[in-house]
């Protein structure tokens, strides 16, 4: 279990956006981490998915036989995050925010790179943590482990990772780890 706050992966996001090279990567992760989404989904996203009219962004679950698409609210700031990626690169509607054409194996590859190579320093001078890396997965989990401890439903959780039950999402989430450390926490005092 990675022991990291929302606070803290907030700062790292901030951390790697510093370095104008890194704003793509410091989007990509942002949208990993706010949305709970995998790297397919993030990377195949496509400017026709964002509707800045009515506030949404339209994800293509992975993993699903069928077609299945999830419509999210866009969080506060990262319209402009993207509308600043769309201009910068000048993407038309059917052209992929991050990946040129086909290109995803590389692209998401060169987020996982980054990550290994760079997040156990970045983490460390943010939080004085000391063997703490990050994988673009960990975002993914971390959300959800922290949308919990914020109080959150976990049914509504479930429904945001379009796992099949509950007990699924509690094991993906480590939940039962979590609760178990707050009890014994507790019981220090």
């Amino acid at each position: 279990m990675i022991n990291l706050t929302k606070e803290e992966i907030i700062l790292l996001l901030y951390r790697i956006r510093e370095d104008p090279k890194h704003f793509e990567k410091y989007l990509f992760y942002k949208l990993q981490y706010f949305y709970a989404r995998r790297s397919q989904e993030i990377a195949t996203l496509k400017v026709s998915d964002i509707n800045f009219i009515t506030n949404e962004i339209i994800f293509n679950i992975a993993k699903k036989k069928q077609d299945t698409k999830l419509k999210l609210a866009i969080i506060k700031d990262i319209d402009k995050d993207i509308e600043k990626i769309i201009v910068n690169k000048k993407l038309g509607d059917n052209d992929y925010l991050f990946i040129k054409d086909s290109n995803e194996e590389n692209f998401k590859r060169n987020m996982r790179t980054y990550l290994e190579r760079n997040s156990e320093k970045l983490i460390n001078q943010i939080t004085n943590k000391n063997n703490i890396s990050l994988n673009t997965h960990d975002f993914r989990r971390l959300r959800g482990q922290h949308l919990y401890l914020d109080g959150n439903n976990i049914e509504i959780i479930q429904k945001l990772y379009y796992h099949k039950s509950v007990d699924q999402t509690l094991d993906y989430l480590q939940i039962h780890e979590i609760e178990v450390n707050k009890m014994l926490k507790k019981d220090e005092g």
